[in-house]
C-alpha cells in the first residue's frame, strides 16, 4: 500500500497522474522552522516527520508492506528566510 502523508491536491494530482493508487494521510507535527534552520533542512525535516507520524499512526504502522511518501513545499525568500 502507498500513503501520501499529505493532505495537498497537488501532491494528490501528482501522483495519480503518474498512475499510482494511494490513500492520503495528513500528517499533525508542527511546521515551525527552527532557529538557524536552512530551507533545505527545514523542508528535508518536514518531509522526514510527516512521513514517520503516518508510519507509526495506528493505522499504518503494523503493515510492513505499506510505504509512506512525506513532501513539503517552501518558499524561501531572496535573502533564504522562510516565508511559512
Amino acid at each position: 500500500m502507498l500513503v501520501l502523508a499529505s493532505a495537498s491536491p497537488r501532491r494528490r494530482e501528482l501522483l495519480a497522474q503518474a498512475g499510482f493508487q494511494f490513500e492520503m494521510a495528513a500528517a499533525e507535527i508542527n511546521e515551525d522552522p527552527r532557529p538557524e534552520e536552512t530551507p533545505i533542512v527545514y523542508v528535508t525535516r518536514l518531509a522526514r516527520e510527516k512521513a514517520e507520524a503516518v508510519a507509526k499512526s495506528a493505522r499504518y504502522r503494523s503493515d510492513e508492506n505499506t510505504l509512506v511518501i512525506g513532501a513539503d513545499t517552501t518558499v524561501v525568500a531572496p535573502n533564504g528566510e522562510i516565508l511559512a
